[in-house]
């Protein structure tokens, strides 16, 4: 067995509410990350995945538990990992060039060091002739080459990745993914190993040579799968797809429990619950995938909505807030309530989607906080903390676009991007 680099016992992480209370985000947690080997943190959303990860690399101290690597305990950052971020945190004032050597700052080289470093990553990355580009001119899949040279000219002996191609287009995503295999298997890298945080069940199989399978609220360790498959791997070949089944099954049997789903309207006012991260639209297209058959198997449905399962997850998590779908087992099923709504005009629609919305906690905070004011119209900061507040594990600017999203589409309340205000608030018609 390789030695392990770095090891997680029994880590939990609290984070504060007001009035002195707390939620819990991560349970129990102890894993390791051996040399030679390529981690993937798999879960849905929610999970607590990047919170480990940035408590592994010690951007946060755990509550409890501890960390330690190569056997002494960690009490600050790793001084052997280094971060690639989702969303590319590039300094838009800084060429590339600058950019790389931010991560150098800290280190004692001498200029010509740093130079010659940077000349390295440069060119390991493919990012020669664009050193004195700035990140407005550069797409996406070459803002993420910058963010892994900056990581890399540390010379990490862990890189890790926070779901690193989730803002890239699928073909510059495909390219990096093999690109960084590539990095991982060159002896002459410094990355001994990588830790990855993915919510792509064929991404972590396709990458990880030890799959960690998360369950969520709060984040735990369901399973820790070995991936014996040889690189270059193909999502074709019988052991992918034999792999990729029983992941799907670890994922949906956390995600979707033998349970009742739907709740009454007055069970939903009262469960604190936030909204998932997808669109109206995408979710109107389940209904419309459920349409002619009334329900499908999970596994079915995921083929023919061409999604993730992690992804198709959070659509059906937020059919099933709706009301629109139940999840009886591992069958999506549509709801009377979800056929009266795919079957009304688009005026109906929205009254129907309206009326709903008023019974999701979210939606309530927004509009009592709206009925408080003398001005009838709230600033976005105020409903931001209070998102903050009652959903700690969540990213309170996804959950608040969400909610303006659903709410424009159902006339609920108007939103002005440019006074960042939300305002307009529709009478309750039910009343």
């Amino acid at each position: 067995m390789a030695t392990p680099l770095l090891a997680v016992r029994n880590v939990f992480q609290h984070f504060s509410l007001a009035g002195g209370k707390s939620v819990e985000i991560l349970h129990d947690i102890s894993l390791e990350v051996r040399e030679f080997e390529v981690v993937a943190l798999l879960g849905p959303s929610g999970c607590g995945k990047s919170t480990l990860l940035r408590t592994i690399i010690g951007l946060e101290k755990p509550t409890s538990g501890e960390i330690s690597y190569r056997g002494k305990i960690q009490t600050g950052l790793n001084p052997g990992a280094a971060l690639v971020f989702q969303n590319f945190a590039l300094f838009p004032w800084l060429t590339v060039q600058q950019n790389i050597m931010v991560g150098l700052t800290n280190l004692k080289l001498t200029d010509t060091e740093r130079e010659q470093r940077v000349r390295k990553v440069i060119d390991t990355v493919g990012l020669e002739g664009f050193e004195e580009a700035y990140p407005k001119e550069l797409s996406g899949g070459m803002k993420q080459r910058v963010g892994l040279a900056r990581a890399l000219a540390v010379e990490p002996e862990i890189l890790c990745m926070d779901e690193p191609f989730s803002a890239l287009d699928v073909l510059t995503g495909e390219t990096l993914r093999n690109e960084i295999i590539d990095l991982y298997a060159n002896k002459s890298s410094p990355v001994n190993s990588v830790l990855i945080v993915t919510h792509s069940i064929s991404e972590a199989i396709f990458m990880a040579t030890r799959i960690v399978v998360m369950g969520a609220h709060p984040g735990t360790v369901l399973a820790v799968l070995d991936n014996p498959l040889p690189y270059p791997r193909s999502e074709h070949h019988p052991e992918f797809l034999k792999l990729a089944q029983r992941v799907h099954a670890l994922v949906t049997q956390n995600v979707m429990p033998e349970e009742p789903a739907v709740a009454t309207a007055d069970q939903t006012r009262r469960v604190i619950r936030s909204i998932p991260y997808v669109s109206l639209v995408t979710t109107i297209g389940l209904l419309e995938l459920l349409e002619n058959e009334g329900s499908m198997e999970l596994f079915e449905l995921t083929q023919h909505a061409d999604l993730e399962l992690t992804q198709l997850l959070l659509v059906v998590k937020a059919a099933e807030l709706l009301g629109w779908v139940a999840t009886p087992g591992q069958r999506v099923e549509m709801t009377p309530a979800g056929r009266e709504f795919l079957g009304a005009d688009i005026n109906r629609r929205k009254q129907l989607l309206n009326a709903r919305l008023r019974d999701i906690f979210v939606f309530d905070l927004a509009i009592q906080v709206l009925q408080h004011s003398e001005s009838g119209e709230v600033h976005e900061e105020l409903i931001l903390s209070q998102l903050a507040l009652h959903f700690p594990h969540e990213r309170p600017q996804r959950v608040f676009r969400t909610l303006v999203a659903w709410a424009r589409y159902a006339e609920l309340f108007k939103y002005s991007s440019t006074r960042k205000m939300l305002y307009g608030l529709a009478p309750d018609l039910t009343e």
